[in-house]
């Protein structure tokens, strides 16, 4: 265990000593650089917000140009891309915005495939969706949700469970709504993660250890039955989210 802390010190405390200003507004100033992972509408939406509330925030992208050539379509090229492994290797922060995976052995694949994140904060915005119309039912027959198993395989990063309770039009206009966030139990990375989720827009609110993506993940699947027919909700409206009311 001492060994691990005498790894693992030296990089939290390089990360905390970039992060720990706080502006006169008493939030708390990240300067450390933020990969987004994924150029899909969910990966774009939270780099455009996170750059347009000042963050130096990158999206990794498998292919630069062709990710750069859609960006520039929907008028958004002033995000910055970078291949996957160069972003991933120089930022600090992580933000898994990639198509879903439902079974372990699929988020252990691609946790591996992410290289080393040995210090860093990862971000998992993803639900592990099976297809539809069972959409998150997959993971009812198991003891863990996706963000542990992700957790389970990257024990050296540390790894929270956020944005994914929330359809994409939601991240565009965020509004101070509440997001619920899981993960490490790292005062210094809550922070930064904190910081993060309010730079889109949200107000954030810490629930737990990452066991609890498992509550989390339940209540995304309750919000996509409820928003895409024909799952079964008579809803007709995506505009709706769940909120935390009373004073906890």
């Amino acid at each position: 265990m001492q060994l691990v802390k005498a790894i693992l010190l030296p990089i939290f405390t390089t990360l905390s000593l970039q992060a720990n200003e706080q502006d006169s507004n008493n939030n708390y100033c990240i300067m450390t650089k933020i990969a987004v992972l994924g150029g899909g509408s969910v990966g774009t939406t939270l780099a455009k917000a996170l750059s347009d509330s000042n963050k130096d925030v990158v999206i990794a992208a498998r292919d630069p140009v062709k990710t750069k050539a859609k960006l520039a379509e929907a008028k958004m090229d002033e995000l910055t891309v970078e291949a996957s492994a160069d972003a991933l290797k120089s930022s600090g922060v992580v933000i898994l915005a990639t198509p879903s995976m439902a079974e372990d052995e699929k988020i252990q694949e691609f946790a591996k495939s992410l290289g080393d994140m040995s210090g860093k904060i990862i971000i998992d915005a993803t639900n592990p969706l099976d297809s539809f119309p069972e959409g998150l039912n997959v993971r009812w027959g198991k003891t863990t949700s996706g963000g542990e198993v992700l957790a389970k395989a990257l024990p050296a990063a540390k790894v929270y469970k956020a944005f994914n309770t929330v359809g994409v039009e939601h991240m565009e206009a965020a509004l101070g709504k509440d997001m619920m966030f899981a993960g490490d139990a790292d005062e210094e990375a809550q922070k930064i993660v904190a910081e993060i989720i309010k730079g889109v827009g949200f107000k954030p609110f810490y629930i737990g250890p990452i066991r609890y993506a498992r509550n989390l993940e339940a209540i995304a699947e309750l919000w996509i039955h409820m928003a895409i027919p024909p799952l079964g909700a008579k809803t007709t409206s995506r505009d709706f989210w769940f909120s935390i009311s009373g004073d906890p």
